[in-house]
């Protein structure tokens, strides 16, 4: 059984920053210069923010190595995303988050072809 070990990294990261968004979340906005807020919203975003974590711990239990090598497509699709709405609206920090996916992704890539 092959252990993706990024892929337990993005997992905990995943898990924390949908933690972070759900009980403290003008902090991380504070982080990245947004305002504070107290809408609902910013939690149910936490909450599917979690929802990919236990998404990618069942994918690491499952092992089937095309659903983790969907999750590397998925990864590198949305911090593609973050990087074009962080410089059409800003601020430009949340790039940052981008960097986080880009480089577990190709961590994950470099996983799977050890598989091979």
């Amino acid at each position: 059984m092959q252990r993706f070990t990024s892929l337990y990294v993005q997992s905990v990261y995943v898990l924390l920053t949908g933690l972070q968004l759900i009980f403290i979340p003008n902090t991380m906005l504070g982080m990245f210069g947004i305002e504070p807020t107290t809408e609902v919203w910013i939690r149910i975003l936490g909450l599917l923010v979690m929802s990919f974590a236990i998404l990618y711990f069942g994918i690491i239990k499952a092992n089937n190595h095309e659903v983790v090598r969907t999750t590397v497509y998925s990864r590198l699709f949305v911090a593609f995303g973050i990087i074009v709405l962080a410089m059409v609206f800003g601020p430009k920090t949340l790039v940052l988050f981008a960097s986080v996916d880009i480089l577990t992704a190709v961590w994950t890539w470099m996983e799977l072809k050890k598989v091979k």
